[in-house]
């Protein structure tokens, strides 16, 4: 495993998820990190961007797969985020993903709930 890593950190989404009624007929914010690895050698040796994940791209997809249907759980997101970056950057060996939520329907003082997967390519 490579330790070459692309990240995309504290993307703000604004989606209606949540377990709660409520959460999905207001909506709120969400923020997210995405960090991939992957082999950075062959895209930095031609200098081409078509040999790296793209920033741009990789944020298109994140936001695709975020947006595409109400979820319950920030987990089942991670998940599909989490998919999707696979399918579409086949150098991606390993991908993390982080889900903030700071407007989470607590009774209590703090900044954001999070959670955060990681998952390997074939693993």
């Amino acid at each position: 495993m490579t330790a070459d890593r692309i990240a995309v950190r504290n993307l703000a989404l604004f989606a209606y998820h949540g377990v709660f009624e409520g959460e999905q007929e207001i909506g709120q914010r969400f923020y997210l990190d995405v960090v991939v690895e992957a082999d950075l050698k062959p895209a930095a040796s031609a200098d081409a961007v078509d040999k790296t994940v793209d920033y741009a791209a990789l944020v298109k997809v994140v936001s695709e797969a975020f947006g595409e249907k109400r979820q319950k759980l920030l987990e089942t997101l991670a998940e599909r985020v989490a998919g999707r970056i696979f399918e579409k950057f086949p150098i991606a060996q390993a991908v993390e993903v982080t889900i903030r939520k700071p407007s989470a329907p607590i009774e209590a003082v703090f900044d954001c709930v999070e959670i955060q997967i990681r998952r390997t390519r074939n693993g």
